[in-house]
C-alpha cells in the first residue's frame, strides 16, 4: 500500500476518534481535541490526492477509498454535529441523498468503463466551505444562532450546486457512451467531485 493509500486509510480511522471526543462531553478540551482530529482529517483529504499526483501513484483503490473516506468522514461528522445542534438536520438528510446518489452514479459509470478523474473547481469550493463550516461549529458551539443557520445555508447552496453539475456531468458522460456497450470512454471528471459536501 502506497503512503495516499495509507493517508486515506487513517482518515477514515480518525473518524471514530473524532466522534467520541465530541461526544464525550466528559473528556476535558473535547471539543479542542475534536477539532484537531476534524482539520487533521481534513489535511489527509488534501496530502494524499496531492501526493498521488505529483509522484504517480494513483491506483484503483485510491480511486474508489478516496471519495469513500470523504462521503463517510462528511456525512459522520455532520450527524454528529445535529445530535447537538438541531438546525443541522436539513444539511443531514441533503448531504446524506447527495453522497448516496453519487456514489451510486460514480459506480454506474466505473462498471460502464468510464475512466474517471480529477475533481472539479465547484467540488473543491463546495468541500472547503463544509469543512470549513463545520470547524467553526466545533470550535465556537456557543456562536449565535443567526450566524450559525446563515453558514449552515451557505454549506447548503453551494452542496445543491455541486450537486446539479455533478448530475449535469453524469448524464453528458452517459451520453457520451456507446449505446449497448460497456467500451471505454474518458471523463473529464472524477468520482472525487463527490467530496463536495
Amino acid at each position: 500500500m502506497n503512503l495516499p493509500n495509507k493517508l486515506t486509510v487513517l482518515r477514515m480511522a480518525m473518524v471514530p476518534f473524532f466522534v467520541g471526543a465530541l461526544l464525550w462531553q466528559e473528556l476535558p478540551h473535547n471539543c479542542l481535541i475534536a477539532l484537531l482530529l476534524f482539520l487533521a482529517a481534513s489535511y489527509t483529504d488534501h496530502l494524499d490526492g496531492k501526493i498521488a499526483r505529483s509522484r504517480n501513484l494513483i491506483t484503483n483503490f485510491g480511486k474508489f477509498m478516496d471519495p469513500l473516506a470523504d462521503k463517510i468522514t462528511q456525512v459522520v461528522v455532520v450527524i454528529c454535529l445535529a445530535m447537538r445542534f438541531r438546525e443541522l438536520i436539513p444539511l443531514v438528510v441533503i448531504c446524506f441523498l447527495k453522497e448516496l446518489i453519487q456514489g451510486l452514479g460514480g459506480i454506474f459509470l466505473l462498471k460502464k468503463g468510464a475512466a474517471v478523474h480529477g475533481a472539479k473547481w465547484y467540488g473543491k469550493v463546495s468541500t472547503f466551505v463544509f469543512y470549513g463550516v463545520m470547524a467553526l461549529i466545533v470550535l465556537l458551539p456557543n456562536m449565535p444562532f443567526p450566524l450559525r443557520v446563515t453558514l449552515i445555508a451557505l454549506v447548503i447552496v453551494l452542496m445543491l450546486f455541486s450537486f446539479v453539475q455533478y448530475i449535469r456531468l453524469f448524464f453528458g458522460i452517459k451520453k457520451a457512451m456507446p449505446a449497448g456497450t460497456d467500451g471505454e470512454i474518458t471523463a473529464a471528471d472524477s468520482q472525487k467531485d463527490s467530496k463536495s459536501a
